[in-house]
């Protein structure tokens, strides 16, 4: 007698629920480098103000750090939707900090 049942093994075609290792390892890599230019764009030993356009480059690799973080350890490359909301209200948040950090005395 022949079995019928279908096969539960997955195409090797399809990428893994998981990210990799070597994935993790280069979103680690790119997380330094950015933190790396968060420090320089932030002017971590120097006590002089800011202003609005290293804020924004402050703002920008802050940003994306987060968008490495939510998409690669989080998982959220596997809800894209997740991500991009995520991401906007990261963007809001930092609107409002720019705002108020530039608006204040």
């Amino acid at each position: 007698m022949e079995d019928k049942r279908p096969s539960v093994t997955a195409p090797t075609s399809m990428r893994s629920y998981f990210p990799s290792t070597r994935g993790l390892v280069l979103a680690w890599l790119g997380l330094i480098v950015l933190t790396l230019g968060t420090m320089a764009a932030g002017r971590v030993m120097d006590n002089r103000h800011l202003g609005p356009a290293l804020l924004g480059v402050l703002f920008l690799v802050t940003w994306f750090k987060a968008g490495i973080i939510l998409r690669q350890y989080l998982n959220l490359r596997t809800v894209p939707a997740a991500a991009d909301a995520l991401m906007i209200l990261i963007a809001l948040i930092l609107a409002i900090v720019a705002s108020l950090y530039v608006l204040g005395p």
